[in-house]
């Protein structure tokens, strides 16, 4: 299942946000002089080791995750919500 949003900075945010802070080309502590995407990143070129400015985890969630609503903390957009069908509830 693919990444639908990450965590940080004790927010969620989404992908598009995530990679103009985090991709991995951005980030001066990598040796960027392969033209391959870095082994040790995720689909979306997020360092698996990645830390916010907090010393925490650059966190991705998945749709399986536990979450409710989704919007992103950095521009706010609605990223996703979760709605239970009711003829599953019946």
């Amino acid at each position: 299942m693919s990444i639908i949003a990450y965590t940080y900075e004790a927010d969620y945010h989404c992908i598009d946000c995530t990679v103009e802070k985090y991709h991995y080309s951005k980030q001066p502590w990598i040796d960027w002089r392969f033209e391959i995407p870095h082994p040790a990143s995720d689909t979306n070129g997020i360092h698996v080791g990645q830390q916010d400015r907090e010393g925490n985890l650059v966190h991705p969630l998945r749709a399986w995750d536990e979450w409710q609503y989704l919007a992103c903390g950095d521009c706010h957009e609605i990223i996703d919500t979760y709605t239970v069908d009711s003829e599953v509830i019946a």
